[in-house]
């Protein structure tokens, strides 16, 4: 990583429904290493303050930025209030979005993503657009605090990205940095896992947890990111010299918060019909987002068994005699909710609340179940919570009840835990010793080589200047389970221009969940390497250094005069 003696730290979480900043100087983690701020966010309506503001995004049809978070979404309502609305494009929950495309491979530098009204803009623009609002809102409370501002060279930023993204995503999360006005060259991306590990590791106020001997070397553990949208699940070793490795992960669990406002809009859609609920959408959008805006709240502190009120708008009501005949509390009395909805006037008073996690908590416990099956896993009693969705008590309770044996540690404020961790990570000198990650697939790039008729497939075979070549080779840079140290460099090559006129080389990286693929088409394709060959050069050996750990990265110098030479990873150009 870079920047460890920059004078200050700002650390950017964008979550799949909030995000939020924090931000440290020098002087500040010298005394406590997790010692950052963070700004208070405001709903106007909701009237509650938040260390994090929604994910959303407002635009105008010029696709400038109008607001973003809380505000933008009190301006969207006021925009539908007056019927204005079709002029902007909103975007609540933009990062959900990419789920989908990262998870299936396809993301690309022109990835399109949807508006609440079906609208496309590329991914990037929306991206650009949050990332450079927090840029400048923290900026703005940076002269707030310090009473002066600190120039741009003496800021280390750090962007936090899940640990189940790939490496195409992360340089789309890089770009948008950079088009939003953060130098790349200052920027550092830290995995949510890693962060929220550092935070526990130095959380002072966790005694319990040294107690029990979370971080005790030999000691293992389950760690938990609860977001809005999805659930990441890594199991966590500690290492005789104190360093913490990864030992297995689970991330296909959609899991998040979102899970709960899906089964609330579930049980009205059973109460009052889905064509009502798509009617009451989009001829009352100001009311249907208020509606679930106050249920966000709710969702956010509501204990078991606690009876919890929604105030129901009264053109709810409205709609269901147009559309229905009926009114809504004769609806909820002609169905399996009477006896748990109670609506008085334009207010609901919902008992046994918790039947909305449902659904949520029994797939967090399933993906915790599974990584329980692993004989590697069999000796841990030791669940670590973060997130936002973490701050839930009925999902703190279910875990406990679901695994009794084990203890489960959530901090005071779970939800920031990852943006405490990841300033604490831009600090990195004060952080660990000799960190390293475990390799979770084999990298290699293609090559030719001299067929072998006993080893090479004979449709491999490619005769060049009359010599016989097996084509699309594997040849590999880092294994499956090998570690990879901080500060090394993972594999190193050489290599020759054919011409002289040659001004550039390119090869492609693939990687395989394989130890040892003979061949590329055994593999996937991950992104192409870039490397600029200078001229004027008897010798134009190039020596290309390639890093595999947080990000994929490249340096490479001419072996003649050890200049350094420009070279870069690109994964978006590639479609496949």
């Amino acid at each position: 990583m870079t920047l460890s003696n920059a004078l200050l730290v700002a650390a950017i979480d964008l979550g799949s429904t909030f995000s939020g900043y924090a931000f440290a100087t020098r002087n500040d983690v010298e005394k406590d290493l997790l010692k950052s701020r963070v700004p208070n966010w405001c709903s106007p309506e909701e009237s509650f303050i938040s260390h994090k503001t929604p994910s959303t995004v407002l635009l105008d049809k010029d696709v400038q930025l109008v607001a973003f978070g809380f505000e933008a979404e009190s301006k969207y309502k006021y925009l539908l209030e007056n019927e204005e609305g079709e002029n902007y494009f909103y975007f609540p929950h933009f990062k959900m979005m990419l789920n989908d495309q990262v998870k299936t491979k396809r993301l690309t530098r022109n990835t399109m993503i949807s508006d609440i009204r079906g609208r496309k803009l590329p991914a990037k623009t929306v991206f650009t657009c949050a990332i450079r609002y927090l840029k400048d809102h923290l900026l703005d409370e940076l002269k707030k605090t310090y009473h002066g501002s600190f120039e741009s060279s003496e800021i280390n930023w750090v962007l936090t990205f899940p640990a189940s993204w790939d490496d195409k995503a992360k340089e789309l999360f890089r770009d948008a940095a950079e088009k939003g006005g953060i130098s790349s060259k200052q920027l550092d991306i830290a995995l949510e896992a890693e962060a929220a590990t550092i935070y526990f590791r130095h959380f002072k106020a966790l005694e319990d947890t040294n107690k029990i001997g979370v971080f005790k070397p030999g000691s293992k553990c389950l760690f938990i990111d609860a977001g809005g949208g999805t659930v990441d699940i890594t199991a966590l070793e500690v290492k005789k010299n104190g360093d913490i490795i990864e030992m297995d992960r689970l991330t296909d669990g959609e899991w998040g918060g979102i899970c709960v406002d899906t089964a609330f809009k579930s049980v009205l859609v059973e109460i009052a019909t889905k064509e009502m609920i798509e009617n009451y959408s989009r001829k009352y959008p100001y009311d249907y987002l208020s509606l679930f805006e106050n249920f966000e709240n709710k969702k956010r502190n509501c204990r078991k068994g606690q009876v919890c009120t929604l105030r129901i708008p009264l053109s709810f009501n409205e709609e269901c005699l147009e559309t229905l005949g009926t009114d809504v509390n004769t609806l909820i009395n002609n169905s399996k909710y009477k006896d748990t909805f109670i609506l008085r006037r334009n207010h609901m008073s919902i008992k046994s609340f918790e039947t909305f996690f449902q659904s949520a908590c029994d797939g967090i416990i399933k993906l915790l179940k599974k990584l329980f099956q692993s004989p590697k896993l069999i000796d841990v009693n030791t669940i670590l919570m973060v997130g936002g969705f973490s701050e839930s008590c009925i999902l703190q309770d279910a875990i406990r009840d679901a695994f009794p044996t084990c203890q489960v540690v959530v901090p005071e404020e779970p939800g920031l835990a990852i943006l405490r961790g990841a300033v604490a990570l831009g600090f990195h000198s004060w952080t660990h010793s000799e960190p390293y990650r475990i390799s979770r697939y084999t990298y290699g790039v293609d090559m030719d080589a001299r067929f072998d008729p006993a080893v090479h497939e004979e449709s491999k075979k490619e005769v060049i200047d009359g010599v016989e070549y097996c084509t699309g080779l594997f040849d590999k840079l880092v294994g499956k389970g090998e570690k990879l140290f901080d500060g090394e460099h993972s594999a190193i090559k050489y290599y020759i221009p054919i011409t002289p006129q040659q001004t550039f080389v390119s090869f492609n990286i693939f990687y395989s969940d394989e130890s040892d693929p003979l061949y590329t088409d055994q593999c996937t394709r991950l992104g192409k390497v870039m490397i600029h060959i200078p001229g004027g050069l008897k010798n134009r050996t190039l020596c290309v250094m390639m890093s595999f750990k947080t990000e994929l990265t490249v340096e490479a110098v001419v072996l003649e005069t050890g200049e350094s030479v420009a070279c870069r990873f690109d994964f978006l150009g590639i479609d496949s």
